[in-house]
């Protein structure tokens, strides 16, 4: 028989609620660690490389940095107190501009663009001597000083003329090599391009004036050469002349004769006129005498006065009829 005022005994699920409450400090202090202990461990243990990059591993507890290896992409799985730094190894282009000197002093604008890219069995020397901002510490300054030393040791209108020179000159460019065992470059230059060129304004005008010379250079020999055919023409056409007129200077009575003859044909076909051929011999012209129109045709004259004679009949006939027709008879 239960006391009156006893209390109920306790649930396993209050029990459980009753300690969580008097241990909830520590384990939600428990859990902020170990969330920020996975945060710091987590990318520093799994990590992903994308394509076209590798990795180069420094171990602070071992040798340092792994020169004979790399690590190509995708996943991995590296303990929390190594650091492995990623590179891009594809072929990567940028845009350099530089302000240099002419071999006069006049100041230019040069635009290049450099391709280039790591080598990939360098890479752990490259992070070794270099480290990751390789481009601005060895390709930068390095392009820069080829730049200015190639384009400043000629004058500005030659820069403008063999700016295809002057790239050759630039492709052999070397970035700084490894001294020792392995004697090979950290940075491989595929290309450089010249962009662009911004001439002082003078010197735009000055080769503008320039070419413009050279186009009429060009102009007047052609007209040079023009004429000079001009002149081989003439000299041939007044040859022609003087040879044809030495030859009919030497012309023989029967050539002549037989151009007469041609002219007399000529005439003599003419259907209106009549010829007769009086004369002539060996060595004469025969003599051409027209007879007048063809009597066949009339002339226009004479068709005219025909056709007034023949109106003039025509009046006259009527007018004699009247008096016959008015005579009153006789019976």
């Amino acid at each position: 028989m239960a006391v009156e005022g006893d209390l109920e005994p306790l649930t396993w699920r209050d029990r459980l609620w009753n300690w969580f409450l008097s241990v909830r400090f520590v384990v939600y202090t428990t859990v902020v660690i170990v969330l920020l202990i996975l945060g710091v461990i987590w990318p520093r243990t799994f990590i992903s490389i994308p394509a076209g990059h590798h990795g180069v591993m420094y171990r602070p507890l071992g040798k340092g940095t792994v020169t004979e290896k790399i690590w190509g992409e995708g996943f991995h799985v590296i303990p929390p107190w190594d650091e492995l730094t990623i590179y891009e190894t594809r072929l990567q282009q940028k845009y350099i501009e530089t302000n240099i000197l002419s071999d006069e002093g006049l100041g230019l604008d040069v635009i290049v663009a450099v391709r280039f890219r790591a080598d990939r069995d360098m890479l752990g020397f490259l992070h070794q001597d270099v480290g990751p901002e390789y481009y601005d510490r060895l390709i930068l300054p390095e392009v820069r000083s080829h730049v200015r030393e190639i384009f400043g040791q000629r004058p500005a209108h030659g820069i403008y003329s063999s700016a295809g020179d002057l790239i050759q000159e630039l492709q052999n460019v070397t970035m700084l090599t490894r001294i020792g065992e392995a004697a090979r470059a950290y940075v491989i230059i595929q290309e450089i391009k010249l962009v662009d060129i911004h001439l002082p304004s003078i010197v735009d005008q000055a080769i503008a004036d320039r070419y413009r010379q050279e186009q009429l250079t060009l102009e007047y020999e052609q007209r040079l050469v023009r004429e000079e055919k001009e002149s081989e023409r003439k000299r041939i056409e007044a040859k022609g002349i003087r040879d044809y007129n030495q030859i009919a200077g030497e012309l023989t009575a029967d050539i002549l004769r037989w151009r007469d003859i041609d002219a007399t044909k000529e005439i003599a076909s003419s259907p209106s006129s009549k010829v007769i051929l009086l004369g002539g011999g060996d060595s004469k012209t025969p003599l051409v005498f027209s007879l007048g129109t063809d009597v066949d045709k009339p002339s226009e004259a004479e068709s005219a006065e025909a056709k007034s004679a023949e109106a003039e009949s025509a009046e006259a006939q009527p007018s004699e009829a009247q008096p016959s027709e008015a005579q009153p008879s006789t019976q």
